[in-house]
């Protein structure tokens, strides 16, 4: 038995076996851990995604007097143990997250730090009570802890981990801008014809045509624009519409063009004050309760595209909804706002053909022509067919025979009757070129079409959905969305198709809701200003 042992403790043979097998149990602890470890490291970015998100909800909120920031935050942080089982967002939701408490907290920051991020004021928002600072707060911030279960790491008596997240966001309108907004609407005549059974409408009893449509969505925007300076009760100092203290401001414009008055040749007026709503280039009151037809005007004849310049009283602050009274607001009256059967909005009695570079032009020189330093100029721009007026065309007579002649003279604005799609195009990126960011929405436009655009733009190259986009700015806007919308109709039964390339979204009301968006959005800032 001794000389057994002593061959053993002496022997050279299979050493390396046993230190195998010792290291074989530090490989495994450490690749045990190593997923521990990754398990980890997913819970938590998943956790501060998940705050991020909570923080950007309860800003999203303020100044809304509707809303409680800090139940907001809650609701998207999906802590059940805080009673807050109402899932707002299933983006933000990680079921394998363990959450074990949610921290909300305000601040106001001021100063030259408020000044660098562009922060808004500091005030007192809706129903909260738990901004304690003197003169209200602009920021929220949010801390969430999770408790993550471990599975190889119990071998070593850690069976779980704590997590901790900070996010902190501004209150909405962070970073925003004031904006002069121009809205550029077909009121053509099949935007009248029939109803779009398609439309989300705040009025589901009554049938709507494409025309409301579009203004219904245009009301949603008008929902979303300050018309004053935040958190005040009543804006001040109204003078036709526009108040002393006005934030952003929104014009109306639509074609085809109308006049306010014809001359004995049947001439538009000439344009005598840019401000002066009763002088020329400005239509009649498409406003006027009960609403009339316009009268509408060839496009050689130098129309008025403008239906009302800057206004803000779309609203009383910036914490009501619209201003609907038939005292109220003309915009809201412009776009089918007042709903005592009285006010219509704007009509659709046909008389011409879609051609839309002529009111892009207008527009870019109204926002040129009344631009202000630190605002930001934005064009929308709603059609729902392609460029095919032909003969009506500005700068060009009406040929029953068809449209052959290029241009005459004697118009202020001289436009071939050949490629108007491409002259669409052109004015638009001449708009853009001058800082006007312009969202297109393509509302039932086909796929085919821009007759009278010659190659290349013609059959062989540009369309109605092509032209469209290519009016639109280029890129993503701060939502990561872009600038193009293609909305289907379904008139008959019959639903169009929609453009390729545009952001996905179909319904009119949620493409107005992006572009406030866009505009308007809580910003995540550093948790260190906080």
């Amino acid at each position: 038995m001794k000389s057994l042992f002593r061959r053993l403790y002496h022997g050279q043979e299979g050493q390396v076996l046993y230190l195998v097998a010792a290291l074989m149990i530090g490989f495994l602890g450490l690749a045990a851990l190593s997923i521990d470890i990754g398990f980890l490291l997913h819970a938590q970015r998943e956790l501060q995604a998940n705050t991020d998100a909570a923080a950007s909800a309860g800003g999203s909120v303020m100044p809304n007097p509707s809303y409680n920031p800090q139940t907001v935050a809650y609701q998207y942080s999906g802590d059940a143990q805080l009673g807050t089982t109402d899932k707002i967002t299933m983006y933000n939701v990680h079921p394998d997250l363990n959450i074990t408490g949610v921290t909300v907290s305000f601040a106001c920051v001021s100063g030259s730090t408020a000044t660098n991020l562009n922060m808004p004021p500091c005030a007192v928002y809706g129903n909260n009570t738990n901004c304690t600072v003197t003169g209200g707060c602009n920021a929220i911030q949010v801390t969430e802890t999770a408790s993550e279960p471990t599975f190889f790491a119990k071998v070593f008596g850690i069976s779980t981990v704590k997590l901790t997240a900070t996010s902190t966001a501004s209150a909405s309108g962070g970073g925003a801008i004031p904006y002069h907004v121009m809205l550029l609407l077909d009121s053509t005549a099949s935007m009248g014809q029939g109803t779009d059974t398609g439309c989300l409408s705040s009025k589901t009893s009554q049938p709507l045509s494409p025309e409301q449509c579009a203004q219904e969505g245009i009301q949603t925007l008008l929902t979303g624009l300050a018309p004053c300076s935040p958190y005040l009760q009543t804006c001040q100092g109204d003078t036709n519409g526009l108040y002393s203290n006005s934030v952003d401001e929104v014009g109306l414009m639509t074609f085809p063009g109308l006049c306010s008055q014809t001359l004995s040749n049947g001439n538009c007026p000439t344009a005598t004050s840019l401000t002066d709503t009763s002088a020329s280039p400005y239509a009649p009151d498409d406003y006027s309760c009960p609403a009339s037809d316009p009268p509408i005007t060839s496009y050689n004849n130098d129309p008025a595209y403008l239906i009302l310049p800057f206004q803000s009283d779309y609203r009383t602050s910036d914490y009501l909804g619209l201003n609907t009274g038939k005292t109220g607001s003309n915009l809201v009256k412009s776009v089918g706002g007042v709903t005592d059967g009285t006010c219509t909005g704007i009509q659709t009695p046909g008389g011409e053909g879609t051609f839309y570079a002529g009111g892009i032009k207008a527009a870019q020189d109204y926002l040129t022509a009344y631009h202000s330093s630190g605002v930001q100029d934005i064009l929308i721009f709603l059609s729902d067919g392609d460029a095919t007026a032909c003969g009506d065309v500005p700068g060009t007579t009406k040929l029953a025979s068809g449209c052959t002649k290029n241009q005459m003279a004697g118009s202020v604005t001289s436009y071939p009757i050949t490629n108007e799609c491409q002259q669409a195009v052109t004015a638009a990126t001449n708009a853009k070129n001058a800082g006007i960011e312009i969202y297109s929405i393509s509302y039932g436009s086909e796929k085919t079409g821009c007759t009278y655009d010659q190659s290349p733009y013609g059959t062989s190259g540009l369309t109605p959905c092509e032209t469209m986009s290519a009016i639109a700015t280029s890129g993503s806007t701060s939502s990561g969305s872009g600038y193009f919308f293609s909305v289907p109709q379904t008139i008959n039964n019959q639903t169009s198709t929609v453009c390729a390339g545009a952001v996905p979204i179909t319904s009119l009301d949620q493409v107005f809701n992006v572009i406030v968006s866009d505009l308007f959005t809580s910003r995540m800032i550093p948790n260190g200003v906080f």
